[in-house]
C-alpha cells in the first residue's frame, strides 16, 4: 500500500493536495493540519513555535467543511484521511487537549516543536555551539518525547519527526542511538509508531536511518509522512521510507 499520512493545507488548495496524492498512486492519503492553524488555539495558547504564513482555521467546523470540498470522484478509490498534527507541551497540554477532543478523527499526530524554554526546534539558524550544549538540547527534545508518548492528553498514534531537532543544532549527542532506541521502546509499549519523515529525509536521511534501525531494535511500528505543505512535495522521499520499510522488516501503520 502506497501511503502518505502526515500533510497540511494551510499553502495549497485541498484539491491540489489531494490530485497531487493521485498522481503518486497513493493509496491511504492524510491531511493533518496543525493545531497551531486554529483561531481558538492561536488566541488561548502561547505557542513557541507556529507558521507565520499561510490559513489559519476559524474553527474545527471551517476545517471538516474543507474536506466535504472532495467529491468522491476525484479520489477514484483513494482513502482520503481527516486529521491533525497536534503539538505536545506540558504547559499547554490540557487546553490542547480539550480543544481536539472536540472531533473525531481518522488520524491523529503528535509532534514536539519547542522546548521548555520555548526555544522553536526548528530553527534557522544553528544553536547550541559547545558539544555539551548541543547535548543538552538533544536530552530536553528527547525528555518531552517522551512525555508526549506517556500522555493520553489525545489518542494520537503517530509521534511525527522525532529527531527534527537536527534542523536547529548540527551536533548530534553521542548517545543518540540509545535516545533513539529508549523512544522506539516506549512507542513500542503504549502502541504507538515513530515517524519516517519525508521533509527530514531530505536534510538529514543518517538521521532517519537511525530511527528506522531503532524501530527495528524495539519492535515498534513506523509510520511513513511526507509532511508536505506543496502539492509538489506530496508523496517527498516516500520511496526511501519504504526502502528503509523493507531493508528494516519494518511494520507500517
Amino acid at each position: 500500500m502506497r501511503v502518505d499520512n502526515h500533510s497540511h493545507i494551510i499553502l495549497a488548495d485541498i484539491g491540489e493536495m489531494v490530485a497531487a496524492a493521485k498522481k503518486h498512486k497513493i493509496d491511504r492519503y492524510s491531511i493533518t493540519e496543525h493545531v497551531s492553524q486554529f483561531r481558538p488555539m492561536r488566541e488561548s495558547v502561547d505557542f513557541g513555535s507556529v507558521h507565520r504564513h499561510g490559513r489559519v482555521f476559524q474553527d474545527l467546523r471551517e476545517y471538516r467543511a474543507e474536506f466535504s470540498k472532495v467529491p468522491e470522484s476525484a479520489l477514484s478509490g483513494m482513502k482520503l484521511r481527516m486529521g491533525l498534527e497536534v503539538d505536545f507541551s506540558p504547559r499547554y497540554e490540557a487546553k490542547v487537549g480539550e480543544f481536539v477532543n472536540q472531533e473525531e478523527w481518522d488520524v491523529l499526530l503528535c509532534s514536539v516543536h519547542e522546548l521548555a524554554d520555548k526555544t522553536e526546534v526548528e530553527g534557522t539558524r544553528q544553536r547550541a555551539t559547545t558539544r555539551a550544549e548541543a547535548a543538552r538540547e538533544w536530552h530536553e527534545y528527547f525528555r518531552l518525547q517522551q512525555m508526549a508518548l506517556e500522555s493520553d492528553f489525545v489518542p494520537f498514534t503517530i509521534l511525527t519527526h522525532p529527531t527534527r531537532l537536527a534542523k536547529g543544532i548540527d551536533r548530534v549527542p553521542d548517545d543518540l542511538d540509545d535516545l533513539l532506541l529508549n523512544l522506539a521502546k516506549t512507542a513500542k509499549r503504549r502502541g504507538k509508531a515513530l515517524e519516517l519523515n519525508g521533509n527530514d529525509l531530505g536534510f538529514a536521511p543518517e538521521l532517519v536511518r537511525k530511527v528506522a534501525r531503532a524501530c527495528a531494535m524495539a519492535a515498534c511500528s513506523v509510520n511513513l509522512g511526507s509532511d508536505s505543505h506543496l502539492p509538489q512535495e506530496v508523496f517527498r522521499k516516500m520511496k526511501e521510507a519504504t526502502s528503509l520499510v523493507d531493508e528494516f522488516s519494518l511494520q507500517p501503520v
